[in-house]
């Protein structure tokens, strides 16, 4: 049964679905730290039917981590490990959400590779002290180019055994250049190939590498203009031949390294009328993008793309698809519209089926389908995980593993990670339910403070409220129109902030079970489950929030609401 997009009171949004299915198996994997979000790392390997999920977990402060690689053997069993200084003694980092977080790979004799915490780094480069031990995570130097100013680090492992690793460095002249570097397994030594990208006053943001059955290595990555933006542009692919040492467009002609934005042939997705590759960093542009190969080895991109010409930040991107079909970029497809999507994706091929996994706005983690010259059918997987990011990899003909990170499901500063074994069969997901949300900002409510309209390109349309200056006792409270009989799951999500107070919530005159404490150092946007209510007459009903206390961090007892969700 295919998921299909709803209209319910002027805005879309999707079903939600229950997360036990039969053709997925959603394990639990750990704890993680709230900075475990990223669009463009590559947290997941797998090696020998194993699978290796490497994330950040809590560290000593709420505002470090330290990052853990956990194995899941063949048989289901976990086992995990932290990542080490020289010495052995467990190695730690400041939080820089949406940039430090791990990307692995295991080379042919097993050995694990992980790359931690890049933003205009030198190196933090780990590698295991044995095959397959993930107890033992050790922090190198035996790798190229230290003095490097790296930023997302990306890395797939070759037939072969060997490691491909596309890296951005800020370091020189061209601030913004790719490299592609190489880890031979026979020798067990780093090597730098080349400068892939490179342009006078642009930013390189590598997107994947994946290499086919030929030890051919493919790359795809956006440009950005002058500085790091969230609008990027010209998504570009390009084949490096180890064999020949050649890189090669799409349609095979041979291009000098680095290339630029005058290379032919260079771009699946250039410039669309309106797009301005500029400064503004408004309106139309690429944010994220992930390859898969077909059975040919033929590059397909999936990819989110801005097509309003006047959004602005990180909102607004839908779900695109292209594929090269030997001579051109075809079957350009948006294969999902219904809300803005959180920024990292996943995409698989495995003979006439395509997938590409995602992320809406409501943290929900979907999987569009398209068999042979079938329609994209799109199903929901995770239920109400709160998933924020997700990394794909083919296990098998039948299998996908999914990578899927909800950094702030338990509060502002933790979460947890889940594994998703994706089958091939997803027709029997059961029927879905129809959320019915509520922006904050669009309720009537009363108040016993000032409360504000707060605009904010991270809130769900744009717009939150905030009851503003304000003391112990202070509430606002909405009223939800025409609420049916029922039984519901009551959700919101806030704005954290380091001036947060605690909320009491309570429904109809009946506190929920806990209050939820916004403060956090770091901005986050969660969404909190607060429990379940029972409806027994239909109508309006009353919501409020209550500021209880402070946490003894915080500095203010403001209290932020962006949406309210019933199940």
């Amino acid at each position: 049964m295919s998921l299909k997009s709803v209209l319910i009171k002027g805005c879309i949004y999707l079903f939600v679905i229950n997360s036990a299915k039969a053709d997925v198996v959603i394990e639990e994997v750990a704890d993680v730290d709230s900075s475990n979000q990223a669009g463009w790392w590559v947290p997941l390997a797998l090696h020998d039917d194993e699978s290796y999920f490497s994330f950040n977990s809590s560290g000593s402060i709420s505002s470090k981590h330290k990052v853990k690689v956990a194995k899941r053997s063949s048989t289901g069993t976990w086992v995990s490990g932290f990542l080490k200084n020289a010495d052995g003694s467990v190695w730690e980092h400041s939080d820089d959400n949406g940039h430090d977080q791990p990307t692995i790979a295991v080379d042919g004799d097993g050995d694990i590779h992980v790359f931690a915490d890049h933003h205009n780094n030198n190196w933090r480069y780990f590698r295991s002290s044995n095959p397959k031990d993930v107890s033992n995570l050790l922090k190198r130097s035996d790798i190229v180019n230290n003095s490097g100013i790296y930023t997302y680090p990306v890395a797939a492992t070759a037939p072969n055994g060997d490691i491909y690793l596309i890296v951005r460095d800020t370091k020189g002249s061209d601030i913004g250049k790719g490299q592609l570097l190489h880890w031979n397994n026979n020798s067990n030594v780093w090597s730098h190939i080349s400068t892939f990208a490179s342009q006078t006053n642009t930013r390189v943001y590598p997107d994947d590498v994946v290499i086919d059955n030929n030890g051919d290595v493919h790359i795809i990555w956006e440009w950005a203009y002058g500085h790091p933006r969230a609008d990027r542009h010209y998504g570009s692919y390009l084949k490096y031949e180890p064999n020949t040492g050649l890189f090669k467009t799409a349609n095979g002609s041979t291009v000098s390294a680095p290339v630029n934005l005058s290379t032919p042939n260079l771009f699946y997705q250039g410039l669309e009328s309106g797009e301005s590759f500029s400064s503004a960093d408004v309106g139309k542009g690429i944010q994220s993008a992930k390859l898969a190969l077909g059975s040919t080895g033929r590059p397909s991109v999936v990819y989110r793309f801005r097509t309003d010409e006047t959004s602005s930040g990180g909102r607004d991107y839908e779900v695109f698809r292209i594929r090269w079909n030997g001579s051109n970029w075809v079957d350009k497809t948006n294969i999902y519209n219904t809300q803005d999507t959180i920024a990292a994706l996943g995409h698989t091929i495995v003979g006439d089926r395509v997938r590409a996994y995602f992320v809406s706005n409501d943290k929900q983690l979907h999987v569009s389908q398209k068999i042979a010259g079938g329609d994209w059918d799109t199903y929901t997987l995770s239920g109400d995980k709160a998933i924020e990011r997700v990394n794909v990899k083919v296990k098998s003909s039948d299998e996908d593993v999914v990578y899927a990170s909800a950094p702030t499901s338990v509060s502002s500063s933790s979460g947890k990670l889940y594994g998703l074994f994706v089958e091939d069969d997803l027709t029997d997901i059961p029927a879905p339910v129809i959320p019915t949300v509520y922006e904050a900002e669009d309720l009537y409510f009363s108040n016993t403070a000032t409360v504000n309209v707060i605009s904010d390109v991270s809130a769900s349309e744009g717009e939150y409220i905030m009851l503003q200056d304000n003391g112990v006792n202070d509430w606002v409270e909405f009223t939800l129109p025409n609420i049916d009989v029922g039984t519901y799951t009551v959700k919101y999500s806030y704005k954290t902030h380091s001036i947060r107070g605690i909320a009491q919530t309570r429904y109809e005159g009946t506190d929920f079970a806990s209050a939820v404490d916004q403060y956090s150092a770091a901005v986050n946007w969660p969404l909190t489950t607060l429990g379940t209510i029972n409806v027994t007459t239909a109508g309006d009903k009353l919501l409020r929030f209550t500021v209880t206390g402070q946490n003894p961090s915080s500095s203010g007892f403001k209290i932020a609401i962006d949406k309210i969700v019933l199940e």
